[in-house]
């Protein structure tokens, strides 16, 4: 279950061990009430899926192995459920499968703070203990026991199981996978979501007998389990958590007949270290496909648009959205415009925009041959 050192030096790495995958079916309405706009369920035989999963995590360290005070080992439970990302206002993104938790309690202050903050993750800090214990003299029966009371008077839940035999890859159903075989996870922090991609081995998936299961968790998040729940367990892999990255790039719309427009989006790029912004001309086929209410008419824009989550935005707006994704010192610049008046942005804009000049068409072409990215849109 190791992870390669030489995959990367970046993100977390953790051991999840002794997990239930406890599951049952759930109506799809549900559920989408409860997701961005940038997600949809995702269904398996004809419905939405709910999961109930309690586990222990041990050994948490950044990438670099430097472990994480007060936050290497815990106890966690979560709640979650399937996804896939959709377009955003007609133009597309990646549409990767993915986890959407609705819940994770943890016995970690640390993690929990640490989580929500970094991660944008629904986390809670919560009471949490567990009971194992052998129940076959080859150690091939293994009972685990966890009981969560949230904190503050919250909800309580538990969960009972015996682990057994494990299941060979050929018997590992389409379903086990559908629920287990996930590398992606989905967080949302009130104006973007976020996409997170994780590593670790397959899972040694296990039959295993569920005793005893509470759905408060489950049931407090405002979605209620359909029929019996279905469970798998595992003694656990070792994971490394890349760093979260935006699911929607933000678009940069500009005028594709404008040298000067070409020279600036050369400038943005450069500044924008994390590739966090992509571009295409107003007169082009992406800005055509644009639906979001209130949208310029593109023949009659002398302007920057910017596209993101939240909306459209033109002039001023787009450019303080702009230099706020590319970060680092051009993220200070954005603040500081921030608190110049609308009407005093958009009149230096404006007065900036008047004034562009044009070069003559073999350096319009020029400009183009030298803006043209993998980033460029049509």
């Amino acid at each position: 279950m190791a992870i390669d050192d030489g995959s990367t030096q970046r993100g977390i790495r953790m051991q999840w061990l002794d997990l239930a995958f406890v599951h049952w079916r759930a109506d799809a309405a549900q559920i989408a009430a409860l997701l961005p706009p940038s997600l949809e369920v995702e269904q398996f035989d004809g419905s939405a899926w709910i999961g109930l999963v309690p586990f222990t995590m041990r050994g948490t360290a950044f990438a670099s192995r430097v472990r994480i005070p007060f936050a290497s080992d815990f106890l966690e439970c979560n709640v979650r459920t399937y996804v896939r990302a959709r377009m955003v206002h007609g133009v597309p993104a990646p549409t990767h499968r993915g986890v959407w938790f609705l819940s994770l309690d943890a016995t970690s202050l640390v993690a929990v703070l640490g989580a929500r903050t970094r991660w944008h993750l629904p986390y809670l800090w919560s009471r949490m203990q567990m009971r194992m214990e052998s129940r076959s003299s080859d150690g091939c029966s293994e009972f685990r026991d966890y009981c969560i009371k949230r904190r503050f008077g919250g909800a309580r839940g538990s969960v009972q199981w015996t682990r057994h035999e494990r299941i060979s890859t050929d018997q590992v159903t389409a379903l086990d996978a559908f629920l287990t075989d996930r590398d992606r996870l989905y967080s949302y922090d009130g104006r973007r979501t976020w996409v997170g991609v994780v590593h670790h081995d397959p899972w040694p998936l296990h039959r295993a007998t569920l005793h005893h299961v509470a759905t408060a968790l489950v049931r407090e998040r405002g979605v209620d389990p359909l029929g019996d729940a279905i469970i798998c367990a595992t003694p656990g892999v070792e994971s490394l958590g890349d760093p979260l990255t935006p699911l929607f790039a933000p678009v940069v719309f500009f005028d594709g007949e404008c040298a000067f427009c070409h020279r600036v989006v050369q400038r943005v790029m450069s500044i924008d270290r994390h590739c966090r912004l992509r571009f295409a001309p107003l007169q082009g086929k992406t800005y055509a496909s644009v639906a979001v209410a209130g949208k310029p008419d593109a023949a009659t824009l002398s302007t920057m648009v910017l596209l993101d989550e939240e909306g459209i935005w033109t002039r001023s707006d787009a450019v303080v959205r702009a230099l706020r994704e590319c970060g680092g010192a051009a993220s200070v610049v954005a603040a500081a415009l921030e608190i110049v008046p609308k009407r005093v942005r958009d009149w230096l804009y404006n007065a900036i925009a008047k004034r562009r000049t044009r070069m003559n068409n073999c350096d319009l072409l020029l400009a183009k041959r030298d803006a043209a990215h993998s980033r460029v849109l049509d």
